[in-house]
């Protein structure tokens, strides 16, 4: 039996700021020039629609992250595996079966952090 290919789309890109304050101003920034609408904000991120998660912080990656989804982020991350890509482990998290639903690379790459999500 053949495995079902894995597909990717771009979920959010994450873009980090050194602060709270250079967040809101990239967040607004974002939505006038986008004609979007804060649509979340957590203690670590203003979401501009829901495609950029705009961070309060400059921790993961050079330039951010990008969140790229994927129906079963197990077999993305043995796909993945194969082609010798290194997963931060301390980042998984699972659903209610216990199935790996967040996950980050541990490599940067072209200045982001990668992370799979469901």
């Amino acid at each position: 039996m053949e495995n079902k290919p894995v597909t990717y789309r771009i979920k959010h890109v994450g873009i980090n700021n050194p602060n709270e304050e250079e967040a809101r101003r990239s967040a607004a920034l974002l939505c006038a020039l986008f004609g979007l609408e804060e649509t979340l904000e957590t203690p670590a991120a203003i979401f501009a629609g829901d495609i950029f998660e705009v961070m309060k912080h400059d921790r993961l990656g050079r330039c951010g992250h990008v969140a790229m989804q994927t129906e079963d982020v197990e077999a993305a991350m043995a796909q993945l595996a194969a082609r010798g890509v290194a997963f931060d482990e301390k980042t998984i998290r699972r659903d209610e079966n216990g199935k790996i639903k967040f996950i980050y690379l541990r490599d940067e790459y072209c200045g982001f952090r990668f992370h799979l999500t469901t």
